[in-house]
């Protein structure tokens, strides 16, 4: 991307929409058990993200991410992704049975 023709673009890089049960399911099925996932307020969250080390300063940032996803603001459909790479995206379960064997 530092190559021309990518001035001044701005590009949405993002696969097909999945809601967070789909994506809990899609690892469940990777892990061949049951992923649940479970509902819980803002501040419920934010206390999560702090036992779990969250610096203090990135709190809001997370929170924030889980609000826009709530609300649906994060969902953006396009195919920018697999331009930018040049191939089809990696199906959802490869790439997460990628991510758990490492």
């Amino acid at each position: 991307m530092t190559g021309k023709g990518h001035e001044n673009k701005t590009y949405e890089l993002s696969g097909p929409l999945l809601t967070q049960e789909q994506l809990a399911s899609a690892l469940g099925d990777v892990l061949d058990k049951q992923v649940s996932v479970q509902q819980v307020s803002d501040e419920e969250y934010a206390e999560v993200m702090k036992s779990a080390g969250v610096p203090d300063f990135a709190i809001p940032i997370v929170v924030g991410i889980q609000e826009s996803t709530r609300n649906g603001s994060l969902e953006v459909a396009n195919s920018d992704f697999e331009q930018v790479l040049g191939r089809p995206l990696t199906p959802i379960k490869d790439g997460l049975a990628q991510l758990v064997s490492k």
